[in-house]
């Protein structure tokens, strides 16, 4: 037996308007923990008295280093902040 038109338009009718009232769940993003940890403050500069010049150029080092993990975590924050593709 074949359906009436009427029939089948108010079925698909049906089926379109519970497509279109489906709706889009929230999910709470959260930033991955190593974006929000503190920057390191930099160590003390070795005594210039007994610091040798190695000394002296480790410690820059360490602080370069320190500093360029600092940026890339703020930086990673950002891009999570405005919605790009951050570490979730």
């Amino acid at each position: 037996m074949r359906p009436r038109p009427p029939v089948a338009a108010l079925s698909c009718a049906m089926l379109l308007a519970a497509c279109t009232s489906f709706s889009a769940v929230p999910v709470a993003r959260q930033p991955d923990a190593s974006l929000l940890l503190p920057c390191r403050d930099p160590a003390l500069v070795p005594d210039p008295d007994t610091a040798t010049d190695n000394d002296v150029a480790a410690e820059r080092i360490r602080v370069a280093e320190a500093y360029l993990a600092c940026k890339q975590r703020h930086d990673d924050l950002v891009t999570f902040v405005k919605g790009g593709a951050g570490r979730d």
